[in-house]
């Protein structure tokens, strides 16, 4: 798949709802990652985020993009391998660190983005997180925050 491909495709996962995206990547699902599937109740088998994280845990781990990277960096050609295996091998290689890190750096920007506070916005940039997964727990931190902050300054008003 190429770069604009996988591009168009992310976007478009982002449009849709969370129930859908679930949908979707559980009908996606083929060979040993379906097989992550027998881990959930079936209520929970359609909930996008958990799908995703145990998916990452299983195929993906967080270091898989470092090691990638290195895998990258230190490939040689083999004895027995003609130059278009090669090119091939290396291809290969190079886009699956690139994507990984495309979609990852997008799925945070878009998680960003779509919210409506623009305070907790900046501040959740200002953060600067790694992934999608410490935009999201930053988000629920400051929003758990801000309802905290809210409910001290009304019961203040009470006094």
């Amino acid at each position: 798949m190429d770069y604009l491909a996988h591009f168009e495709m992310c976007a478009l996962v982002n449009m849709l709802s969370e129930h859908q995206k679930g949908l979707y990547l559980v009908v996606s699902l083929i060979g040993q990652a379906q097989a992550v599937l027998g881990d959930f109740q079936k209520e929970k088998r359609q909930i996008f985020s958990d799908l995703v994280n145990a998916l990452e845990e299983r195929f993906a781990p967080s270091s898989q993009t470092e090691l990638n990277r290195v895998q990258f960096k230190e490939f040689r050609q083999k004895a027995s391998e003609t130059l278009p295996g090669l090119g091939q091998s290396v291809r290969r290689l190079s886009n699956l660190t690139a994507l990984l890190e495309l979609c990852n750096t997008l799925a945070k920007e878009q998680s960003i983005d779509a919210l409506v506070d623009s305070e907790m916005r900046l501040r959740i940039k200002q953060s600067r997180p790694k992934g999608l997964n410490n935009a999201i727990r930053l988000k629920v931190e400051f929003e758990a925050h801000n309802k905290a902050e809210s409910r001290t300054m009304k019961s203040l008003g009470h006094l």
